[in-house]
């Protein structure tokens, strides 16, 4: 694909207010696009070119779009028919909880409606796996009314595949979520969900963090004990116990730490 050439579709489109040499340039791009398409168009833009404006604008958009999505015109039509495909085939069953009367119609190239029914376990899953199926319920009914639109548009004269492709992609993505969460929703196991955490695993853990926060209450005791100027009872007291904690919990300390609590007058019991 012409990198080159979707930038001047871009830069044209900045544009706030071309002159009519530039809608006139804007006018060539379509006609590159779609030389059967747009002689017309390119012609009617030659002699008036303001008054073209804005549909040449609204058709580079569209042209636009679907080179983003990396298409060439040649390649738009044969996109549009493989996604209405999958979109088709999902329209043809209807999840039991969407009433048929209240959707749009007709459904101009659906097979004959089938019912997709739900897990008869269902009130029994996890509520994150319940709620696909409301979920894909709601996608439906748009999917749906987006389809519907399509076959609006391919009625009105003049209609060409790359006018219905914005549509057919926005399909397609609905589509693929709706296979994606429906495959989530019919494959769940109880295997399949988190495993909780065991007791005595939580509890192990839980030992763990409370040892932790000890050793460094008790640590910061003795770093400030040792750091104040002059000591008194109550603050000798306090590095002992914090000492003795250290020493219960399996903790050591550096030579030079041994020899400032002995220095205060510490005991360091035996482990």
């Amino acid at each position: 694909m012409d990198k080159l050439f979707t930038e001047q579709i871009q830069q044209f489109l900045q544009l706030k207010k071309p002159s009519d040499e530039q809608i006139i340039e804007g006018a060539k791009l379509l006609l590159r696009l779609d030389p059967s398409r747009n002689r017309g168009l390119y012609n009617s833009a030659m002699r008036r070119p303001q008054s073209l404006l804005a549909w040449i604008r609204t058709d580079l958009k569209k042209y636009l779009g679907i080179r983003q999505r990396g298409l060439e015109v040649s390649q738009v039509e044969h996109y549009n028919k493989a996604s209405l495909k999958g979109v088709e085939k999902t329209l043809s069953y209807i999840p039991d909880s969407v009433s048929l009367a209240a959707e749009p119609a007709p459904r101009t190239g659906i097979p004959e409606l089938g019912v997709r029914g739900r897990r008869k376990d269902h009130d029994a899953l996890p509520e994150d796996i319940r709620l696909l199926w409301d979920k894909n319920a709601d996608r439906w009914k748009q999917l749906a009314k987006m389809h519907y639109q399509l076959a609006q548009m391919v009625a009105k004269p003049g209609y060409a595949a790359c006018d219905g492709n914005e549509l057919c992609y926005q399909m397609r993505k609905l589509d693929d979520s709706i296979r994606e969460d429906y495959k989530r929703y019919d494959s769940w196991q109880p295997s399949s969900a988190p495993k909780k955490q065991g007791k005595k695993q939580a509890d192990s853990v839980d030992n763990f963090t409370d040892s932790m926060k000890t050793i460094q209450t008790a640590r910061t005791t003795v770093s400030r004990g040792l750091g104040r100027k002059t000591q008194n009872e109550e603050s000798l007291k306090n590095i002992q116990e914090a000492v003795n904690t250290l020493i219960s919990l399996k903790q050591t300390f550096k030579p030079a730490t041994v020899d400032k609590l002995k220095a205060i007058g510490i005991t360091i019991p035996k482990n």
